[in-house]
């Protein structure tokens, strides 16, 4: 038998308890102390490592994957089994185990870090000043015994340089507290720390790990800087981007230097090798306060039913040369950052914002896709090139959506008491209309046909929120996705998947693509098994059965959109992370080039190349895809055998002009000397990557993507908080998702989000659990807890998980959601005078017209999974600890 293990950097499996009498001890503890690679064991268990080379291991020898490790350093291991059947025993019995504790996870010990990580330059926290001030005159060094390794000393922690120490408290809870040397503070830090500031315990700071010793329990930190006080917005914001690595700086002066000096014109050499499309009637329809426009669109009418529509991309990589700092800088950045209240862009303003946006009125230069499209919604024909545009108008979604709708009212300069912009050039707004109508009526088809495909579409509830005056969330509703936004979303698809093709025939090794593998199939089981538990009938086989499964619970759920919300949470579960990639990395594995949400075999980003920097690598291949069909029709004019071979192939002159980036590709002309020399110099021209440089930069913007999401979704989470801190609390209705007899995890529609119950140790609570029926009863109990429990936690309030109001008092309505005229009253007062602020909430209002008021449950409460349960929401933390949102159970009681 062989067992596959790793090893660290040195080569050595450094773990002396690698033993083989299975798992001693199990724990639901699923908390992590960073993200090293580490090399660790499980308990009396089989050694593991999350990193680095791998090592198959039999009876007589020890081999690493690659016969040796290259390292360069010695190949000793220290280890060594005679008997195949220990090793299978071992392995056996931890599988077993784990097996027969499902809900259980092995527990192991750190022996060693592999590879330090990224997590240890970004800690958040706050500073531990009032010991060390009351202190100030005394013994120096702050360290408690408590908080020392019992290894070690208050010199071992502290006297890192022999100067007095506080501690940190990071915001994050799987970091340990650490020791921070007063004499490392920042000059303004110490100056008021040591003038006696109190108010620096309330400040969030930035800091990073310098050194953790083995001996020692208390990594040493270094604080960089102060954020601001805990609890506010811009404070808490600059903490998110910290934590995520964020650039948010202005761009360094040598990036500046590669802008074009303003006012900037277009030269007139572009005018001879693009297709000026000026005179051509082009829109853009983005969110209304939108100043990066990528995108704009275009659609003609050329003859017996057939369209011509066009997509049509700021050419960014015009102003972005390979090579310069400020390519690197728009690489290292990676993405826009899209927050609440700002933007913090990739490239310069100058180009997100002017040069390269596609404003109405003026010229641009831009990448086009344009297609043929007969009555039916199929391609026909498709033509790639670059060009010169002049956007006629932007309108905003709802600007589309109203056209769409009917409702935009032609002889009127504004429609529902919205102004429409201005309009340039020769067209007036009946063609406007007509274009959206068509666009509308040809993306509707384009759908239609790419889920009969098979592809997927996975709807999430997506919370925003209303801002008052100064800026502070005081109102949320869940976003609605209209068709508007489905029209541009379908083209800009059509775009990405049309430009993926061209671009991986002409370069198999060194295209930039994104792929969506395959979601994970034993939770895609769990998901298929739930809903046929409670009565829905799911169909995972593939992703257009699983839409379809979806589409048809939407209708029969169209009256509980609070379950449906739950159905699409849980299909979100099984799905993985779409990831950028190099085609040649996967070279021989073309299947997994697809994507399975799409379902579509090559897919790739190329129509946001303001904001994500692999549009612009992208755009880079096709502009050399452009390049080589070019320089292939020069080489083809002049060399008859040539012309000869390719008329057997090709039935038209046109065809064979556009041999690499046409509808049909011509592998005999890329293969060809000519068509290769062709390629290659195109290649060269335009710098375009190899392959491994190619998957570094994949890899860095996946890692950057990941961290852009992060952010967003803290961002939007702190704005959540600060709304819940402003209302105090929020009683609603949520559903039960999952249960336990510790546990109760529920999902708040209105929010759209999951939180989760703790009932352990609670005093004056009992929960019982019925595993058989998966049925919890809560209800209250005179019985006290010991004291001394396994686990050394302290007992919690009642409070903690019920928010209890007595029915006895019916005066007290402070724990009671008022009624809707209340709360309309209270909307009204709080964006008096804000015009557009009502409007945003009109139809959140809607909503609150047929909401009834949440009744409080009683005890005992039997709970089941999917039961609806009354809940309180409320803010937690923020001035010296992290902000969290919390839940309590509503509940109702004589006792109280």
């Amino acid at each position: 038998m062989k067992a596959k293990l790793k090893v660290d950097s040195s080569g050595k499996i450094n773990c002396p308890e690698l033993l083989i009498n299975g798992i001693s001890d199990v724990s639901d503890q699923n908390g992590w102390l960073g993200n090293d690679h580490t090399a660790f064991c499980i308990n009396k268990g089989a050694c593991v490592n999350e990193a680095t080379t791998s090592i198959l291991c039999d009876a007589t020898s020890c081999q690493t994957d690659e016969q040796h490790l290259s390292t360069g350093k010695s190949s000793e291991f220290w280890y060594s089994y005679d008997q195949q059947d220990k090793m299978a025993e071992a392995l056996a019995t931890v599988a077993s185990t784990v097996k027969s504790l499902p809900s259980k996870r092995p527990t192991g010990r750190v022996i060693g870090i592999i590879e330090k990580s990224s997590r240890r330059e970004a800690v958040i926290g706050f500073l531990e000043t009032k010991k060390w001030l009351a202190n100030k005159e005394g013994p120096k060094g702050g360290c408690s015994r408590s908080e020392q390794s019992p290894q070690s000393s208050c010199k071992g922690s502290a006297s890192h340089n022999g100067g007095s120490s506080i501690k940190l408290v990071p915001t994050d809870p799987r970091f340990p507290k650490m020791t921070v040397l007063v004499n490392s503070l920042p000059g303004n830090l110490k100056n008021r720390l040591q003038e006696g500031d109190l108010t620096i315990e309330s400040e969030l700071v930035a800091a990073s790990i310098e050194v953790w010793r083995p001996e020692s329990y208390l990594p040493l930190a270094v604080v960089k800087h102060s954020l601001g006080q805990g609890g506010e917005i811009e404070a808490q914001t600059a903490a998110i981007l910290f934590e995520h690595a964020i650039r948010s700086a202005d761009f360094p002066s040598e990036a500046l230097a590669c802008l074009p000096k303003v006012p900037w014109k277009i030269p007139i050499e572009e005018f001879k090798v693009r297709r000026d499309m000026r005179n051509i009637r082009i829109f853009s329809i983005d969110p209304p306060d939108a100043k990066d426009l990528d995108d704009a669109l275009s659609i003609e009418n050329i003859g017996n039913g057939v369209m011509r529509v066009g997509v049509h991309i700021a050419d960014v990589s015009y102003f972005v040369h390979p090579e310069t700092m400020l390519d690197r800088e728009a690489q290292d950045r990676s993405t826009s950052i899209y927050l609440i209240q700002r933007m913090l862009p990739m490239l310069p303003r100058i180009l997100c914002e002017e040069l390269c946006s596609l404003n109405p009125g003026v010229d641009r230069l831009a990448f086009s896709v344009m297609w043929d499209i007969n009555p039916s919604g199929d391609v026909m024909d498709h033509w790639i090139g670059r060009t010169i545009i002049r956007s006629c108008c932007k309108l905003s979604y709802q600007h589309a959506q109203e056209i769409i709708d009917g409702i935009f009212d032609c002889s009127k300069t504004n429609g529902s008491e919205m102004c429409y912009p201005e309009l340039h050039g020769p067209f007036d707004w009946q063609d406007i209309v007509a274009d959206v109508h068509n666009l509308h009526k040809i993306a509707r088809q384009r759908r239609e046909y790419r889920f009969e495909k098979g592809a997927l579409r996975l709807d999430n509830s997506k919370l925003v929120f209303v801002l008052d005056e100064d800026g502070l969330p005081c109102e949320s509703m869940l976003y609605e996705s209209k068709d508007s936004n489905m029209l541009v979303e379908e083209f800009m698809l059509l775009a990405n998947t049309t430009v993926a093709e061209v671009i991986s025939r002409a370069f198999p090794d060194c295209s930039l693509l994104r792929r969506h593998p395959e979601p994970n199939i034993r939770k895609l089981r769990e998901l298929e098994a739930f809903c046929n538990k409670h009565g829905f009938d799911l169909d995972v086989s593939s992703a257009g059965a699983l839409h379809q499964s979806l589409e048809n619970l939407r209708q029969k759920l169209k009256d509980d959109h609070s379950l449906f919300s739950i159905i699409l949470l849980y299909a979100t579960k099984p799905m993985q992370l779409a990831t950028y990639f190099c085609t040649g990395e996967l070279r021989d594995k073309e299947n997994d080039w697809a994507h399975y949400a799409l379902a579509t075999p090559l897919y790739t980003h190329f129509t946001s190349p303001i904001r994500r920097y692999p549009d612009i690598v992208v755009h880079r291949i096709l502009a050399a895809t452009l390049e080589a069909d070019e320089i292939y029709q020069k080489q083809l004019s002049s060399t008859s055998k040539l012309n000869q071979r390719m008329d057997k192939t090709l039935s038209v002159r046109e065809t064979a002009h556009r041999c690499f980036t046409g509808p049909v590709f011509n592998k005999v002309a890329a293969e060809s000397p000519v068509g290769r020399k062709a390629l290659m110099t195109a290649t060269l021209k335009h710098k375009v990557p190899r392959t491994a440089e190619l998957a570094l930069v994949a890899a860095h913007c996946n890692e950057r993507k990941l961290a852009s999401r992060s952010v967003k979704e803290a961002n939007d989470k702190l704005y959540l908080w600060a709304m819940l801190k402003k209302q105090q609390k929020l009683i609603t209705d949520a559903r039960v998702l999952a249960l336990g007899p510790k546990f109760m995890s529920v999902y708040i529609h209105k929010l759209a989000m999951e939180q989760r119950i703790y009932f352990d140790e609670i005093e004056g609570l009992v929960a019982e659990w019925f595993e058989a029926t998966g049925t919890l009863v809560l209800d209250f109990t005179t019985d006290k807890f010991s004291q001394g429990t396994s686990n050394q936690r302290r007992n919690r309030k009642f409070e903690d998980v019920a928010l209890v109001v007595n029915p006895a008092n019916p005066g007290d309505s402070s724990n009671k959601q008022g009624p809707y005229e209340d709360i309309l009253l209270e909307i009204e007062e709080k964006l008096k005078g804000d015009l557009l602020n009502t409007d945003k909430i009109e139809f959140d209002l809607k909503d609150l017209a047929n909401q009834k008021n949440i009744e409080p449950a009683v005890l005992p409460l039997t709970l089941r999974l999917l039961s609806t349960v009354p809940i309180s929401v409320y803010a937690v933390g923020g001035e010296n600890s992290s902000p969290e949102i919390a839940v309590r159970i509503f509940l109702s009681s004589y006792l109280s």
